[in-house]
């Protein structure tokens, strides 16, 4: 009598034979095509549910040479789509920047110091991908040039992530950003500015009020940390005065 030998190969086989479902079971999740199908899902996932406003203290520390150089107290405010509102040391200080209309507007001293147009990636791939249609984010990402057709899938901290602008983890110079697979938030973005490589990771994610807070900030440039932020005294308004935001307006500004 012969004896007939089931390889593994064949036992999966006839399992998927007899039972087809298993095989949605077995089949690997598929990987986004494109940045723009990234951006879309992160649209989708977070519609309606993500905070329009953001209010916030930091402790911003800056770093030369490995060493911590200073150390500065900071007041923000956030409200969607695309506004800024930063006090360095406090209100009676003078200093601050506000970033609105795709432009930033320096302060010292209560005067205006400089302005110039601006798309602030972090405010974008943070919190207006949420508000934003899909098409308006991709075109703001085409600026800041993001290679939107690379896409690879790496891990980050303990996570999967989704990363867009590079083919591989051998390229850490490009324009790209880090999302979270699961949970669909930006996790690291890098830009190149005439070969001058900034990296910024949004650290130790936090669940607050059942909002996702990224709550340290690191910023390294050509790989050396320069300035790290650690979140407290956070809170999501319902409403925000828009004045705020309106640089003729920064003398009189507080939310405090």
């Amino acid at each position: 009598m012969k004896k007939h030998l089931i390889t593994g190969a064949s036992l999966l086989l006839l399992c998927l034979t007899l039972f087809p479902s298993l095989g949605i079971a077995l089949a690997p999740k598929p990987k986004y095509k494109n940045g723009s199908e990234v951006i879309n899902a992160m649209y989708k996932r977070w519609k309606g549910k993500w905070y329009p406003n953001f209010q916030f203290e930091q402790r911003a520390i800056f770093y030369e040479k490995g060493q911590v150089s200073k150390e500065e107290v900071w007041q923000e405010l956030y409200s969607q789509p695309g506004m800024l509102h930063i006090r360095f040391n406090g209100f009676e200080s003078g200093n601050g920047a506000v970033f609105a209309n795709d432009s930033v507007f320096h302060f010292k001293n209560f005067a205006l110091a400089a302005k110039m147009p601006q798309v602030h990636p972090l405010v974008l791939l943070s919190f207006d991908v949420y508000f934003l249609k899909p098409e308006e984010t991709i075109a703001k990402l085409n600026t800041l040039n993001f290679d939107l057709s690379n896409v690879y899938e790496t891990d980050w901290q303990g996570r999967k992530a989704i990363v867009v602008g590079a083919q591989s983890p051998e390229d850490a110079n490009s324009p790209q950003f880090w999302v979270d697979k699961e949970r669909l938030y930006v996790l690291r973005v890098i830009t190149n500015s005439k070969g001058s490589v900034r990296d910024v990771e949004m650290n130790n994610y936090q669940l607050l009020e059942n909002n996702w807070v990224a709550t340290e900030i690191v910023f390294k440039t050509d790989g050396e940390t320069t300035l790290r932020e650690e979140y407290y005294n956070m809170s999501f308004p319902k409403v925000v005065d828009k004045r705020w935001f309106d640089p003729e307006h920064f003398g009189n500004t507080r939310w405090q």
